[in-house]
């Protein structure tokens, strides 16, 4: 038996009282570093995360004949398709 090789490996770390820093459950970004904008939509319904979006301009008003103001909004471009309007940020 001590010579089969261990199914689980021990993650050092542990409760923060230890004096040790508990494992990250997730690689932090750098800061500046970009990161890939998915849709939370598509994963619930397909089981993929989608990366497809497209950017608009919501409130946009026109003065004079030249448009205006507004905010940008992105959407899902995927749960466009499927008829759903799902907004990214």
């Amino acid at each position: 038996m001590a010579d089969e090789p261990q199914r689980f490996r021990v993650i050092p770390g542990g409760p923060a009282g230890d004096g040790e820093a508990k494992p990250k459950a997730y690689r932090a970004r750098k800061r500046g570093e970009p990161e890939v904008l998915t849709c939370s939509e598509c994963e619930k319904d397909t089981g993929v995360a989608t990366a497809l979006s497209f950017e608009m301009k919501q409130g946009r008003m026109i003065r004079d004949g030249v448009p205006f103001g507004g905010s940008k909004v992105i959407y899902c471009g995927h749960c466009l398709a499927r008829g759903k309007l799902t907004r990214l940020i």
